[in-house]
């Protein structure tokens, strides 16, 4: 199981392709579908006319809300927690919320071994509420000195003020609470250097090893660190796993590429400010020209509350070289537009899609298309409709 606030699509991918590497057959909910309903019909659908499982290994990504059944149902040999971000705010009111669903969802299957994050404290903090043996993944050193993203400092259990010996990217690195004591743990499968071109030195307790990432940004380096302990927890061989982190087919929405304009588009999914601000650093480190297309909506998948636009760091785009064009579409486009315009940053709302996309068709620069969910689905479903492509659950 994959659960946590970003990075669920992109690992349960990792993790299928890993179990297909080591010759072991697997099935997962490709479409996305990861709340209750959804996961059954996908046992449903692989479960024989005898019930019998039509596959031996199943790679499920689950909402967090969901954990707390669906863990207890399915007894999962091991669990992925990603990360915990401030996400649907309308939904879950605090952070807190989905880290007691997944505590109390793996408290009640007590052999499944936890895989998380010890970058993360509020991640970290599940161990202190969970019985289960915990796998501990993570990255050894960081380039920020402080939290960014609005994301919060303070430490889980007493509410101290959080000190950092170095900060990845959001409120993830090298955490100590100066009140209780609560720190960043050891970790088994460490990741101690990112490289360039998405190249990362990682252990798994055994030699370091040179891997290379499939999609570029550090928190895919994050994905390929958890999947590493996931697929430690199922038995599985190193080589299998950075084979398949080096090489497996990125989800819809998720780094996805199109063939539209005169240079190509890439769709990344962005629904939080950790999300957004990771998204606009990888983009920033693009040199050539480049064009950005913010997809905002604020529907009930989406999170109605989408007070993060005001943590996100969207002067990062002031900072970017060749950006050439910035547009705003969805439901939300004039409040992104005037979000952008707060940060001096020109822009042009364009809320029909079909008009958009007929503008975009004469874009010289590369695209980069940065929705919401359901934003996401539209505007894919409009992609591929125009352009051809696959549908988003194959």
């Amino acid at each position: 199981m994959v659960t946590g606030t970003n990075g669920k699509t992109t690992s349960a991918r990792m993790a299928e392709t890993a179990l297909g590497n080591a010759g072991l057959d697997a099935f997962s909910n490709r479409s996305g579908a990861n709340l209750i309903g959804g996961i059954a019909c996908e046992f449903i659908e692989n479960t024989s006319i005898f019930m019998r499982p039509k596959k031996k290994w199943a790679v499920i990504e689950c909402d967090e809300a969901a954990s707390r059944r669906v863990f207890a149902e399915t007894r999962p040999k091991a669990v992925l927690v990603t990360n915990l971000f401030k996400d649907q705010l309308d939904r879950y009111g605090t952070v807190t919320t989905p880290r007691d669903a997944i505590a109390q969802g793996v408290s009640a299957t007590p052999d499944t071994l936890v895989c998380l994050n010890a970058d993360c404290p509020m991640a970290a903090s599940i161990a202190d509420k969970v019985p289960n043996k915990v796998l501990w993944y993570g990255l050894s050193a960081g380039d920020k000195l402080s939290p960014e993203s609005g994301e919060e400092s303070r430490c889980p259990k007493c509410g101290a003020r959080l000190e950092y010996s170095y900060v990845t990217y959001a409120n993830l690195g090298g955490f100590r609470c100066p009140k209780c004591g609560a720190r960043r743990h050891d970790t088994l499968v460490t990741v101690s250097d990112v490289l360039a071109d998405g190249c990362f030195v990682i252990s798994d307790g055994g030699e370091k090893t040179l891997a290379e990432c499939a999609l570029p940004g550090l928190y895919n380096i994050y994905n390929a660190a958890g999947v590493t302990a996931l697929m430690t927890a199922a038995g599985v061989e190193l080589r299998h796993t950075l084979k398949a982190v080096s090489s497996f087919e990125c989800g819809f929405g998720r780094m996805e590429e199109f063939a539209l304009g005169k240079a190509g588009a890439r769709m990344i999914l962005i629904k939080n400010a950790a999300a957004a601000d990771q998204t606009l650093e990888t983009i920033k480190s693009d040199k050539s020209a480049k064009s950005l297309v913010f997809v905002i909506n604020d529907r009930p998948a989406d999170g109605t509350d989408i007070s993060w636009l005001d943590d996100a760091d969207f002067g990062a785009l002031r900072r970017m070289r060749n950006l050439r064009n910035v547009y705003c579409t969805g439901d939300r486009a004039e409040t992104m537009a005037q979000r952008l315009e707060r940060e001096c940053v020109g822009c042009e709302a364009i809320s029909n899609y079909a008009q958009l996309l007929k503008r975009l068709r004469n874009e010289d620069a590369f695209i980069y298309i940065l929705p919401t969910y359901t934003a996401m689905l539209e505007m894919r479903q409009e992609l591929v409709r125009r352009l051809g492509g696959k549908n988003f659950w194959e």
